[in-house]
């Protein structure tokens, strides 16, 4: 009650020196605000729940029945119910009130509910602090290409925003000069944006996200797997990477991208060994004699996947990579999980088999004698019928490629005996289903094997020079020990030849599901799926996954051989403060080619109040100066400090009006001081 006291009494002191009263919220105020929040809150209703979207709604409505139909506002009691009942309604929802996700959620919340108490510049102010942090949380969220123009419109609706909240009623600026000044304060901070993104040192790891449980093994890859669990992977158009070769690539056919290797299999599930598990081997596995393949440079743009997999093309020679390691099982990892879009370039050779130093691990020998038995007796008859372990491995894909096998993404549920079940019984599954049954049926024959995932194939895109690798072509082959070689044996190609050869979609018609759904029906609506996605291509090289490595490549063009981080911080801070001092330069010239009429008319004011006691001091405050005046002359306190207040107002809350500049200039030029005889 006494704060409401106080600010009827200083309104009414505003009222009385004919100064507009800045504790009012135009209506034009409010619809700015009202559209930064809808600019805000877009990127992250899509994921949020829809009762926040509700929530506010509602605090719009009802913002809005205040002003136009004079609606009560929410008190502090009610208010205060609903900021708490949101936070611990964002507490039971996401177990949590941090994070990306629940933060947003609370965010957006408190944003809703501060716009019941808008009255003055400060609340309108808060408002729009708010919702800037709403929108820096969008950038933790959304980095494509696409959420570029939404995201570019909650900077320009923020800064207009901020300009009027901070104006009183009377000094709304007109859209357009609104507009006009926002572009003009955003085109002075892209060069100082463009230098710090270029030459800011960049740290490994991610600086703009935040880790999300929805996006833990997005690529569907696992350290475990058990007929099944690729499936509901395999029907995404999603990028997974997109790879860039120098020269001609490898068919489509010889495009197997290495990921996880399972050794261990209980007999319904394969698994990983444990990096502890697998024996220590000197050196890497030995490669093929490059005369005997062809050798493949490419660059990987990886999207982020939260794993370590690096998934080169098979065999991997060499790797730009500092941090990575080839494991025994020949899997390229990184020393931390991809969190972010990674580029890297590598080399390879494309073959199907490649020579061990050390004999296989005993995991991969390793059959569960409890389960599937029927698969085992077949393995044993089939041996015995062949005359040597190539001889028997060709035997099981002829009887893939036969028999009534068929290849489907809806296979048939399977029980405890999983590949007797497969083999037997349904006779229909996706890839993983013919590779663990193919290794199961080496191992029972005395072979060692082993289960490879990854990604098969890719779909060149004819605008561009680079391949997009989907999460369709995620896939699962075997690998098997013969004659001191670990040779690839997809059993797949056995059933679904056209799945190696051709993709997903020429497997199974109509399998894949693209985001637009017309693609395919028209050659137009191809050319722009791939033309857009080419740009979100240059985009995520140029743009998000520009780290330390391109910018120590970037200094290097221009004559700082590797660059060390005092380097880096020099030039940048050089670059910072050339950027400023020529700001600075021009806004000097500016500021001396156009006199400032309101500082005009201040300047002339105190000229003429120096006759009544003293000169203005420099550094000397107005109000402290308007004061000793008073002091001396007490008469002069309506007139003096009410003109002292409208300075400080359009000097200080915002660019004045022209109007009331004008105004100002005509109340010095009315303003009389006393006569002589009355001067102390």
């Amino acid at each position: 009650m006494r704060a409401e006291r106080h600010g009827r009494q200083r309104m009414r002191g505003w009222r009385a020196q004919g100064i507009p009263a800045p504790e009012q919220t135009s209506v034009a105020q409010l619809v700015w605000l009202l559209l930064l929040i809808t600019v805000v809150s877009a990127p992250h209703l899509r994921t949020l729940p829809f009762w926040i979207s509700a929530i506010i709604f509602v605090a719009a409505i009802w913002r809005m029945g205040a002003a136009f139909k004079r609606w009560p506002m929410p008190g502090t009691i009610l208010r205060g119910t609903l900021t708490l009942g949101s936070a611990l309604a964002v507490g039971f929802v996401y177990r949590q009130i941090s994070g990306l996700e629940a933060g947003s959620a609370l965010l957006l919340i408190m944003l809703a509910l501060k716009l019941l108490e808008t009255h003055s510049a400060r609340d309108r102010s808060l408002v729009v602090l708010i919702a800037w942090f709403v929108l820096f949380a969008a950038f933790l969220r959304e980095q494509s290409l696409g959420s570029v123009p939404l995201l570019a419109a909650g900077v320009v609706a923020g800064t207009v925003a901020l300009l009027q909240a901070a104006r009183n009623n009377s000094q709304v600026m007109t859209p357009l000069a609104a507009l006009l000044l926002t572009a003009r304060l955003l085109m002075h901070a892209v060069p100082l944006a463009l230098a710090l993104f270029l030459l800011f040192p960049r740290l490994p790891g991610p600086l703009w996200a935040l880790p999300s449980g929805a996006q833990n093994g997005r690529t569907g890859l696992s350290s475990q797997m058990s007929p099944g669990d690729i499936t509901s992977l395999a029907q995404s158009s999603e990028a997974a990477f997109r790879v860039r070769f120098d020269g001609t690539p490898p068919d489509r056919s010889q495009l197997y991208w290495r990921g996880p290797v399972l050794e261990s299999f209980d007999g319904r599930r394969w698994r990983a060994l444990p990096d502890g598990a697998r024996r220590q081997k000197s050196g890497r596995p030995l490669p093929p004699n490059p005369a005997d393949a062809p050798v493949y440079s490419y660059e990987i743009m990886l999207e982020p996947h939260h794993q370590r997999w690096l998934l080169p093309l098979e065999t991997p020679l060499s790797w730009d990579i500092a941090a990575a390691s080839l494991s025994p099982a020949r899997e390229l990892l990184s020393a931390r999980p991809v969190a972010t879009r990674s580029a890297w370039r590598g080399r390879s050779v494309a073959t199907p088999r490649f020579r061990d130093a050390r004999a296989p691990e005993q995991a991969t020998r390793e059959v569960s004698a409890a389960r599937n038995p029927r698969s085992a007796a077949l393995a044993a008859e089939m041996r015995a019928a062949a005359g040597s372990d190539r001889a028997y491995l060709r035997s099981v894909l002829s009887m893939f490629r036969q028999q009534a096998y068929y290849y489907t993404l809806e296979p048939p549920p399977l029980g405890d005996h999983p590949v007797d079940d497969f083999l037997f019984r349904t006779r229909s599954g996706f890839c993983e289903h013919y590779a663990s049954a193919f290794a199961l049926l080496a191992r029972a024959a005395g072979i060692p094997a082993r289960v490879v995932t990854g990604y098969q194939g890719g779909e060149p895109n004819p605008l561009a020079d680079y391949w997009i690798v989907r999460q369709s072509d995620a896939h699962a082959w075997t690998e098997v020990w013969v004659d001191g070689y670990w040779q690839r044996y997809d059993p797949t190609a056995a059933v679904a030849p056209q799945r190696v050869d051709a993709g997903m979609a020429a497997a199974l018609p109509g399998s894949v599901n693209t985001e637009l759904p017309l693609l395919g029906s028209s050659p137009w609506f191809g050319r722009v799926a791939f033309g857009w996605d080419a740009l979100n291509a240059q985009w995520d090289r140029w743009v998000l996954a520009f780290g330390p490595d391109q910018q120590s490549a970037l200094l290097g063009r221009l004559g700082f051989t590797s660059p060390s981080l005092r380097d880096l911080a020099l030039v940048c801070a050089a670059t910072v403060g050339i950027i400023l001092l020529l700001f600075t330069w021009l806004t000097l010239r500016n500021h001396g080619a156009k006199p400032d009429p309101l500082e005009q008319s201040w300047q002339y004011l105190c000229k003429r109040l120096a006759r009544l006691s003293r000169p203005r001091k420099p550094g000397e405050a107005p109000t402290e100066y308007a004061a000793v005046l008073i002091a001396a002359q007490p008469e002069l306190a309506a007139p003096l400090g009410s003109l002292t207040a409208l300075y400080l107002r359009l000097r200080y809350e915002g660019i004045p009006d022209r109007a009331e500049v004008l105004r100002f200039r005509r109340l010095v030029r009315q303003f009389r001081l006393p006569p002589a005889g009355a001067r102390g």
